[in-house]
C-alpha cells in the first residue's frame, strides 16, 4: 500500500492533470454548459471548482491511482457538478463563454484521450481570450 503523503501526491498530481487536460482541450459554446445558471454564489463556485481536488482525493486516497476509466469517471462528475453550481453573476462574459467551452471538453473526454496524451498545457487551445478570461476569474475569485 502506498503510504498516505505518496498516494496525496500521487492522486492530487492525477486530479492536476485532469483539470488541466480538460481545461486545455475547449470546445465551442453550446455545449452542456450553456444552461448552466448564472447565479451561483461564488462560494458555491469556488467549491464546485475545488470539487474534482477533494472528491478525487476522497475517492482515491486509500485505494491508491485510479484507472483512467475511473479518473474520467470523476471528471464526467466534476464537470455535471460545475453545471450545476453554475457561475456566478459577476462572472464576466467572456469568462462565462470560457467555463462553457471547459464543460464541453470535459463532457467530451474519454479514458483513449488520457492515454494518447491528447491533455496538453502546452498546447494552443487555452491561450484564446475566453480561455484566459476564465482562468484569469478563477484565480482572482477562489481562494
Amino acid at each position: 500500500m502506498l503510504s498516505p503523503v505518496r498516494t496525496t501526491g500521487v492522486v492530487m498530481g492525477s486530479v492536476r492533470f485532469a483539470y488541466v487536460a480538460c481545461a486545455a482541450l475547449l470546445a465551442a459554446c453550446g455545449g452542456p454548459g450553456a444552461d448552466a445558471p448564472q447565479d451561483a454564489s461564488i462560494d458555491d463556485f469556488c467549491e464546485a471548482r475545488s470539487w474534482l481536488v477533494v472528491e478525487g482525493s476522497d475517492r482515491f486516497f486509500e485505494s491508491g491511482l485510479p484507472s483512467q476509466d475511473q479518473l474520467v469517471d470523476l471528471v464526467h462528475e466534476w464537470g455535471e457538478e460545475l453545471a450545476r453550481t453554475g457561475t456566478p453573476d459577476n462572472m464576466s462574459a467572456e469568462a462565462r463563454a470560457g467555463f462553457e467551452k471547459l464543460l464541453s471538453r470535459v463532457d467530451g473526454l474519454e479514458a483513449g484521450d488520457v492515454d494518447s496524451g491528447a491533455f496538453n498545457w502546452q498546447d494552443d487551445d487555452w491561450e484564446g481570450e475566453e480561455e484566459k478570461a476564465f482562468a484569469d476569474y478563477v484565480t482572482n475569485t477562489c481562494p
